[in-house]
């Protein structure tokens, strides 16, 4: 997919979506408040980078609206929101980003990126092979925008850090495989891949 992964999804991953769509429209919402969220840390953090204080604000509207359309979406098919839930993913990406860190601003701009870049490859996988095709068009829709949040976060850390947010992307890389090959199968945006 020419995403800068160092794993790839099967699609097994699509067949346990296919079990249990709202788990995974639940867990999708929560995933676009949360990076809202993280949005908006990273914007009041760096005031001096105006740049970012005007993409990342962006962004931050954009998860929101993403959020509001996944959750109509769950409700129309009789699901609720439900409560949030640890992120294993996420959580383990942000700790394993702690050795070798030069720059807060640096791991949590390319880790938004590895982020936003398996969401991508996800919304990417479930457009082109669920069969649930309604689904498949919710999640074709927000491909573009996934992609331009990737490369935004990237783009900033370049910006600000040059040849040095390559070589740490590389190693937060493959910390990002190394978690998901370790987490257990589940039907959610960031879940193990396993076949369940």
């Amino acid at each position: 997919m020419g995403l800068g992964l160092v794993a790839t999804t099967p699609a097994a991953w699509v067949e346990q979506v296919e079990r249990d769509p709202l788990a995974l429209l639940s867990d999708h919402a929560h995933c676009e408040l949360k990076a809202a969220a993280s949005g908006q840390a990273l914007v009041g953090k760096n005031p001096d980078f105006p740049r970012l204080v005007d993409e990342v604000s962006a962004v931050v509207v954009e998860e929101m609206e993403h959020f509001q359309l996944v959750v109509a979406e769950l409700r129309r098919r009789g699901g609720e929101l439900g409560p949030q839930v640890p992120n294993h993913y996420a959580d383990r990406l942000h700790a394993a980003s702690g050795p070798g860190r030069t720059s807060i601003l640096l791991d949590r701009l390319l880790v938004a990126h590895l982020i936003e870049g398996r969401s991508l490859e996800r919304f990417q996988l479930l457009a082109e092979h669920l069969a649930d095709r309604e689904l498949a068009a919710l999640y074709a829709g927000l491909v573009a925008s996934e992609g331009r949040h990737r490369a935004l976060f990237l783009s900033l850390a370049r910006e600000r850090f040059g040849d040095d947010a390559d070589a740490r992307l590389a190693h937060l890389a493959t910390a990002e495989a190394r978690i998901l090959a370790d987490l257990p199968a589940s039907p959610t945006m960031h879940g193990g891949c396993g076949a369940g």
